[in-house]
């Protein structure tokens, strides 16, 4: 706690070997941006407009491109500016949120292909069973428990990793993840290791049923 001090900034130490090709990067990265989101929207607003497609199945697939336009969006604007300047830097605030957006969307693709394996699974091995199992109302609570628990999880790990006082600012990545920023905490992690065991364990889990559902497909 001697040597904590109050960190307004993280410095991200990602990019060092790209200086000398920052233009072709940046190039693809845009080119790779522009193109998931063109992706993604087409795909939405396709299912969207087409009253064939509102499925059980293209209403999960819609949901999926929902969180990939929400997963890229805290990760490549971001990174397109460190390509175009000198320093990459990124305020305290701004670290926290971008390491909160791309962990819940990352939980929340898991939790996506976990919902759309069982409606597979009870559509393919249970079809006599699928509308009666498989209702609009469970649709509803599949896609809430598929949003609800990557943010709420995240949000938890997020607080706690707030609450810890760091004693440094540098982070070997592009972009910023609570790892990387636990790594400067100036008190233990107990607690938030336990916690991110416990959610690793959940999404093996998650998972394995997807793995058991397609098996059994």
């Amino acid at each position: 706690m001697e040597n904590s001090t109050q960190v307004k900034f993280f410095y991200l130490f990602g990019l060092q070997e790209t200086f000398n090709n920052k233009s072709v990067y940046f190039t693809l990265s845009l080119i790779t941006y522009l193109l998931i989101i063109t992706v993604n929207l087409t795909l939405i607003i396709t299912i969207i407009q087409e009253k064939g497609l509102h499925e059980p199945m293209y209403i999960f697939l819609c949901s999926l491109c929902v969180n990939g336009l929400y997963g890229t969006a805290g990760f490549y604007p971001k990174f397109l500016l460190d390509l175009q300047s000198d320093v990459q830097v990124i305020s305290y605030g701004g670290c926290f949120t971008q390491a909160y957006v791309i962990y819940t969307s990352v939980m929340c693709e898991i939790s996506t292909l976990t919902v759309m394996s069982y409606d597979r699974y009870v559509a393919i091995c249970r079809p006599l069973l699928y509308h009666t199992i498989v209702t609009s109302l469970t649709v509803r609570k599949l896609l809430l428990l598929s949003w609800c628990y990557p943010l709420f999880i995240a949000l938890i790990a997020l607080s706690l990793a707030v609450r810890l006082p760091l004693c440094g600012s540098r982070i070997d990545k592009i972009f910023c993840d609570i790892p990387s920023i636990l790594k400067h905490a100036c008190l233990p992690i107990t607690i938030n290791q336990i916690w991110s065991q416990c959610v690793i364990v959940v999404h093996v889990l998650q998972i394995l049923f997807i793995v058991f559902s397609y098996c059994q497909i």
